[in-house]
Parts: C-alpha cells; structure tokens; sequence
C-alpha cells in the first residue's frame, strides 16, 4: 500500500483530481491540503510558492494506472505526482482498502 501524493499550484485542478481518483475507486479517500509551501531551486535561485497536495490510500499496482489515466486527462498540465510507502496499518484498515479500490 502506499499514499500518492499530488502537488499543484491550481486549486480547481487539484480538487478535481482529488475527487475523480476517490469517484474512480483509484484511492480510498483524498485529503487535500491547501497553503503547503514549496521551495525549490530554479535556476540558481530559491522560489517558494504556496501548492495544493492531494494524498490518497491506495495499492500500489495503482500507481502505474492512476500516472497514465492522469497523464491522458491533464498532460502538460500533470502535477508532481509520487507516491509513499505505507509500512504499517492496522489490519482491518488493510483489507478495506484492498475492497474498496479497484481491482488490479
């Protein structure tokens, strides 16, 4: 299991994503958290700016299906997109999990 995290700059978009992965079964649910500061380097100098990130529980043999479904519907507007390991979770909360997203 693992948690995908999106960051984007655009509140629509990412608000749309947010409820067509949990529409899609393609994660369990999303928490959407507005105001993350960003800060990275662009071209020798440091920019920081507020994002969106979008997190969602789901399978990891989703990954590569939630990347490509995403890639078709935004492409070159594609957010970051990566995803955590979940190492740990209560047993119960695993096997919903596991019933309440797609198939793979």
């Amino acid at each position: 299991m693992i948690l995908v995290h999106i960051l984007t700059n655009d509140e629509q978009l990412g608000e749309e994503i947010a409820d067509f992965l949990v529409e899609d079964r393609l994660v369990v649910d999303a928490l959407v958290t507005k105001g993350v500061k960003r800060a990275r380097d662009l071209a020798g100098k440091v920019v920081s700016e507020n994002q969106i990130l979008i997190r969602g529980k789901t399978k990891a043999l989703l990954f590569d299906t939630i990347d490509k479904i995403l890639k078709e519907k935004y492409g070159a507007r594609l957010p970051t997109l990566y995803s955590v390991p979940i190492v740990h979770m209560d047993w119960d909360q695993s096997a919903e999990l596991r019933e309440q997203t797609k198939q793979v």
